[in-house]
């Protein structure tokens, strides 16, 4: 039954009384003849349609098994006929078929287990139709299970603190911000130079919690930072290159180092001790800055204005500085743990909560829980399928 599908309870209760009375009518015709419902004729036809189809014997140890199987049929067939579980008409058939397979007669044999074709028949649409109410049974019960199950879980979807609109704009809000801030920052480390960039980066990887990695252990950018600070002419083109300019001149030779900067020795000294660092801001490049809505709301409290006051020293006139200063009012304010809370309601619920905040989800609930309850009360009138099985049709 899908999802789509919905199941009344006159639909059902026609179905029900239908079936029951086809599997009465059906029951009638063979109840009185012992071993047919309970499957045993069928079992005893089966084990010698099996011999009949297998009876292509050849060799004399071939015989002998086939003759063995036979003795065996024959004497479960007599047991179960001294205990009743048979029709006589219908041992007398099954034993001629057997003795004329004994005498290798396998087209009388044949025909005689075809007399049996009716009441097989017979038996075979009353399992039939028993099969069929109970999967019409089983569906209108899986579905009262189905409707209750998931009206306990609408029931469950808590009212949004915020519109979908609103948290839809908290995360558009969010994304943009994260992109402002890496594109500001991307733009600072490739045009600022070096005097101006490291010391900056430093002091935020070291003191605010911006998300720059601090200097490992085993790195020392001060040698670096004081040559970025001489004053000395030489060194003039080296304080002018960018953060990522500083990362190529480990691959200049010494006679480039020292024809363009001076020293070369000093220079690749002073790389070398803060190389780790340097590295590793490099690799954080893309996520130093960036905020995620699931963020911790204190943790960002202390952030954010550290994000804003670093943005705003490496670019005082982009729109990310504008958006972090935004977001840190948000968390002042305690509406960011609000959006937060909406955006992470809809993200795990979807159109459950949606359909909560515009009021839908009440008549829905009221509505699964009235049709589970007509549809139980329904089942309550009819056996279950073990009990028409058994033949209590009542």
């Amino acid at each position: 039954m899908g999802a789509e599908e919905r199941v009344t309870p006159p639909e059902f209760e026609a179905e029900a009384r239908g079936l029951l009375d086809a599997i009465a009518r059906a029951r009638r015709k063979v109840e009185g003849l012992p071993g047919v419902l309970d499957g045993t004729l069928d079992r005893f036809r089966d084990r010698i349609d099996r011999l009949l189809r297998e009876s292509e014997v050849d060799t004399y140890r071939q015989i002998r098994i086939f003759q063995r199987d036979l003795d065996t049929i024959a004497a479960d067939l007599a047991k179960v006929a001294k205990e009743k579980r048979l029709a006589p008409k219908h041992v007398l058939v099954l034993d001629a078929a057997l003795r004329k397979a004994k005498k290798r007669d396998f087209y009388g044999a044949r025909k005689q287990w075809h007399k049996l074709d009716d009441v097989a028949a017979q038996a075979a649409e009353v399992r039939r139709l028993n099969d069929a109410y109970r999967e019409a049974y089983r569906e209108v019960d899986s579905h009262v299970r189905m409707l209750r199950s998931d009206s306990e879980r609408l029931a469950a979807v808590p009212m949004p603190p915020a519109s979908p609109e609103e948290a839809h704009a908290f995360d558009a809000d969010i994304d943009a911000y994260n992109a402002a801030a890496e594109n500001a920052y991307l733009d600072f480390l490739s045009r600022a130079p070096g005097y101006r960039a490291l010391p900056i980066l430093l002091e935020a990887a070291e003191r605010s919690g911006v998300g720059i990695p601090a200097p490992p252990r085993g790195s020392d950018p001060e040698p670096l930072l004081s040559l970025l600070s001489s004053t000395d002419p030489a060194h003039e083109a080296l304080r002018m290159r960018s953060f990522y300019g500083l990362l190529e001149l480990p691959g200049y030779s010494d006679a480039k180092l020292t024809h363009l900067m001076g020293d070369a020795r000093a220079i690749r000294g002073a790389l070398d001790a803060a190389w780790p660092w340097l590295r590793a801001v490099r690799d954080m490049e893309r996520r130093s800055l960036r905020i995620e809505w699931s963020d911790d709301a204190a943790l960002l409290r202390t952030r954010m204005p550290a994000l804003a006051g670093f943005l705003g020293k490496i670019a005082p006139d982009h729109e990310a500085k504008a958006r972090a200063e935004a977001f840190a009012s948000l968390l002042s304010s305690g509406r960011f743990e609000t959006l937060q809370a909406a955006a992470r309601l809809y993200g795990r619920t979807g159109q459950d909560a949606v359909r909560r905040w515009k009021g839908e989800l009440e008549p829905q609930i009221a509505e699964m829980r009235a049709d589970a309850l007509a549809l139980a009360e329904t089942l309550k009138k009819f056996p279950e399928p073990d009990r028409v099985k058994a033949g209590q049709l009542a």
